[in-house]
């Protein structure tokens, strides 16, 4: 029973640890890395894997609105204002932004045909 009662607290810290937003290595060669999930406006969803040093964000992106659903996006941060700024301009067809701060985010897309569109986020 004494055994019990030192490995219990042990267990519960490890318990805790296992909710921590931290998963091994990803593309982008970043060993460590933080993972947030947000919730947008018209059914959306972005999970961000930020890399430690914040140079890259893997992107898991379904936006209704820009005809995306379930694409796996690398993007690499660029110069911001204010909060942390991402952009992904690989594919001629979609400019991909994504700029954060706080709990708050907001993905943007450029259209080859000229078309713009803003979603807002929150985690």
């Amino acid at each position: 029973m004494k055994k019990l009662l030192v490995l219990t607290p042990a267990v519960l810290a490890l318990a805790a640890c296992a909710n921590n937003p931290f998963v091994g290595s990803d593309q982008t060669g970043a060993t460590n890395q933080v993972v947030n999930s947000y919730t947008c406006e018209g059914n959306g969803k972005v999970t961000a894997a930020y890399a430690a040093d914040g140079s890259a964000a893997d992107l898991n992106i379904t936006m209704p609105k820009f005809g995306i659903s379930n694409q796996k996006v690398i993007m690499t941060q660029a110069v911001s204002g204010s909060g942390t700024r991402y952009v992904n301009n690989d594919n001629p067809k979609m400019n991909l932004q994504w700029q954060t701060k706080a709990d708050y985010g907001v993905i943007s897309a450029k259209l080859a045909n000229g078309k713009e569109y803003s979603v807002n986020c929150t985690m």
